[in-house]
């Protein structure tokens, strides 16, 4: 028994290491475009564009592609799609970094479920569940042991597919999500809580799935991985937000992937309330990496959200390109804005 005993801890301490080995991608700095965002006021696919990119060449790092999981695995057995979203925006992300040598981009792949899952999913336990947030949507039970076992073996593929691809820096975390790719945030008004409610949520499985999130990850081997952080508002409609749970969740994150854990906040304005305070003073104690996302598209104190980010140990800052955002800021202030970010070495 006590060889079997030692042997278990050899193979242990030959396998822990491994889940903390440092990132063969270093994480995205500087300027970092949120991608085409539109998608999500009409709820269908996103559809990549580098346009705003391309009017302002040799300023920003990086950029995030957006696709949606139902556009990726159209079936509960199929692959992932070929010829998807994801290889056309990295085609016209290589197609960029060749006119621009100087200064490449990289690449932040964030898949969005919520919403915007396969329909499929969205009916994994029961009907899809009609639901009111600013408006009308369809959500599966994302909270369930079988949706999760279905978003998790999505990840094995797409890791399988994207995870050796070296313009891709980093994977959004958003196991969990329903309406944002912010897997914390969950609002708690009547007309999301009562379906929802009604449709058996169980805010103990919420947070299991929360928990578990980053073994969804766990295929990404090479990729640093950001994960938005919120509080935790539970039982629904709670407007205490638990910020113990969520810096529980953030020590697992480190424990597992190390420095390739990096926190994010999607939230970045010069004033912040309270919920995001907490966030970003947990931040604070756990140190970097960080990023950040604005939160205003266009904030009223841009440059002053930007120095926000960069006092808080920011190595990059997505900004909007829809919606008003990066493209109404000259050249000039965004040069200097990266400058300030790229500089940052307090991350």
């Amino acid at each position: 028994m006590l060889r079997i005993s030692m042997a278990m801890v050899i193979v242990c301490s030959l396998l822990a290491p491994a889940s903390l080995v440092a990132a063969d991608k270093p994480p995205i700095r500087g300027l970092v475009s949120m991608g085409a965002y539109k998608f999500v006021v009409t709820a269908s696919d996103p559809v990549n564009t580098l346009e705003p990119l391309n009017a302002k060449p040799g300023i920003f790092g990086g950029i995030v592609i957006l696709a949606s999981w139902r556009e990726l695995q159209q079936s509960p057995t199929s692959g992932i799609t070929e010829n998807n979203n994801i290889d056309r925006a990295l085609e016209d992300v290589r197609e960029y970094n060749r006119k621009n040598p100087q200064k490449p981009l990289a690449v932040k792949l964030r898949v969005w479920g919520g919403f915007v899952a396969p329909d499929w999913a969205k009916q994994i336990g029961g009907p899809a569940i009609n639901v009111v947030h600013k408006k009308p949507r369809t959500i599966g039970r994302f909270w369930s042991p079988p949706y999760r076992k279905a978003w998790a073996h999505f990840q094995e593929m797409l890791a399988a597919k994207y995870d050796s691809e070296p313009l891709i820096r980093e994977v959004a975390l958003t196991s969990c999500m329903s309406f944002t790719a912010e897997p914390f945030f969950l609002p708690g008004e009547p007309s999301v809580a009562k379906p929802l409610t009604d449709a058996g949520f169980k805010p103990f499985e919420y947070k299991q799935c929360l928990v578990n999130a980053v073994n969804d990850y766990a295929p990404w081997k090479m990729t640093n991985v950001e994960v938005p952080l919120n509080p935790i508002h539970m039982p629904l409609g709670n407007p205490k937000g638990d910020i113990d749970f969520t810096q529980q969740f953030m020590r697992s994150c480190r424990q597992s992937f190390g420095k390739r854990c990096i926190f994010d906040n999607h939230d970045l304005d010069t004033t912040p309330g309270k919920p995001v305070l907490n966030v970003y003073n947990a931040i604070k104690k756990m140190g970097g990496p960080v990023e950040f996302q604005t939160g205003p598209a266009t904030p009223k104190d841009f440059e002053g959200t930007i120095k926000y980010g960069v006092s808080l140990g920011a190595g990059s800052i997505e900004l909007y390109q829809d919606f008003g955002g990066f493209p109404l800021v000259p050249d000039d202030q965004l040069k200097r804005w990266a400058a300030m970010v790229e500089g940052n070495r307090g991350r």
